[in-house]
């Protein structure tokens, strides 16, 4: 092994270890199911909702109940032993898992009653890298699953796969996989628009591509769009869309950063930054858990802060993407904070569900989402039983 990448790997086991280490990493998305603007038809028996949870070597599956937002106790199947990614299909019931030291992404099929797992016989899925370097994975767009795109941090590269919808196999996309840049952390999807974020980047760069019909990846003029001035490392990690704005975490690399960076999202795909951008997060923001819809003219959006096990919350401006702090954030939660997701199906009253992960006490902290303010309270029961230390949580509905 050379120097310059044993020097690489140090750098990217690093920033898994500050990633995954004390709380989790890589990319959560909230899958949007069926029930995302509210219920339209048979509304006394909605769609069964999943969550799901990685730990060292396991992914565990909880039951939500939709009318209080409990969780069950959870059903237990061999995973990844260090995950960076995870989510959900919309349209068949299929859960995919980065393996970092595997450089692939694990599939599963989800049982519609239960929320078990069961391997897909095609499973695992390469990245075409070396070993290690599986990062995160995109969440696949409401409306419909057809592209799934897994960063490779070692690599330097984002792999795109085409879904099947019938056997949940991936197949490489042509070109695949596409330069990312340095350290690739997590991407996320945009009609036919894709973003990476570049951890080890100086500027905290956003590579932005523009998505062919095949779904072949073309790096976009201005690419990448930096999150932070040169030298500063502003470390982007998590990503969220929601109305046509692009939110980054920002927990810095070489020193703390304590931001979310916001763009909008031009017609052509472009990144211009929002007024006002960067806001102020707790510390060691790495995780996002976004809400788009909701009972008012703006969505929620909510960090999870690692270094001092507090979540952020903020309302987001459905005109103008800016931020502004929920009353009483930053909210704590329990003795350590991994991951956010939020459950995406209304209660009667209007209101959502968010659960953070806590490594530490093994245990996943819930709350409920107030639907006009987007504060927080705990819901009765919480926390709940994760049998071992949760770090990535993803939400899904059965369709």
């Amino acid at each position: 092994m050379t120097a310059r990448l044993a020097g690489r790997y140090l750098g990217v086991f690093v920033a898994i270890a500050f990633l995954l280490g004390m709380a989790g990493c890589g990319g959560v998305g909230s899958v949007f199911g069926t029930n995302l603007f509210g219920c339209s038809s048979n509304c006394n028996t909605p769609a069964p909702e999943f969550l799901f949870a990685t730990s060292a070597g396991h992914i565990a599956s909880f039951t939500v109940n939709q009318s209080d937002g409990g969780l069950s106790t959870p059903v237990v199947v061999a995973g990844p032993n260090q995950s960076a990614g995870m989510t959900g299909s919309v349209t068949e019931g299929y859960l995919y898992v980065s393996d970092f030291l595997n450089d692939a992404v694990d599939g599963f099929s989800i049982n519609p009653s239960s929320g078990a797992l069961t391997a897909i016989p095609s499973s695992p899925f390469a990245l075409e890298g070396t070993a290690p370097g599986g990062g995160g994975i995109s969440a696949f767009l409401p409306g419909g699953d057809t592209f799934l795109y897994a960063t490779d941090m070692n690599a330097g590269t984002v792999a795109g796969f085409n879904y099947d919808a019938a056997t949940g196999t991936l197949t490489a996309i042509p070109g695949s996989p596409f330069p990312a840049g340095d350290t690739p952390v997590q991407a996320v999807q945009n009609g036919f628009f894709l973003y990476v974020s570049d951890l080890n980047d100086s500027a905290g760069g956003i590579s932005a591509y523009a998505l062919g019909q095949n779904g072949a990846a073309t790096s976009l003029p201005g690419s990448p769009f930096p999150t932070g001035a040169a030298g500063s490392f502003p470390g982007p990690s998590a990503l969220a869309i929601m109305n046509s704005f692009l939110y980054v975490a920002l927990a810095g690399t070489t020193t703390p950063n304590n931001q979310i960076a916001a763009f909008a999202i031009n017609s052509d795909g472009s990144l211009t930054p929002v007024p006002g951008s960067p806001f102020t997060t707790g510390s060691g923001p790495t995780q996002l858990a976004p809400v788009p819809v909701t009972s008012t003219a703006q969505a929620f959006l909510y960090t999870a802060n690692v270094q001092d096990g507090t979540i952020s919350a903020f309302t987001a401006n459905d005109g103008s993407g800016v931020l502004t702090p929920v009353s009483g954030s930053p909210y704590t939660s329990g003795k350590s904070i991994g991951s956010v997701v939020a459950s995406l199906t209304f209660t009667d009253s209007g209101n959502f569900f968010l659960y953070a992960s806590d490594p530490q006490a093994m245990t996943i902290n819930a709350f409920t989402i107030d639907g006009g303010t987007g504060a927080l309270t705990p819901v009765s029961g919480s926390p709940f039983a994760a049998g071992s230390a949760a770090t990535l949580l993803t939400v899904v509905t059965n369709p």
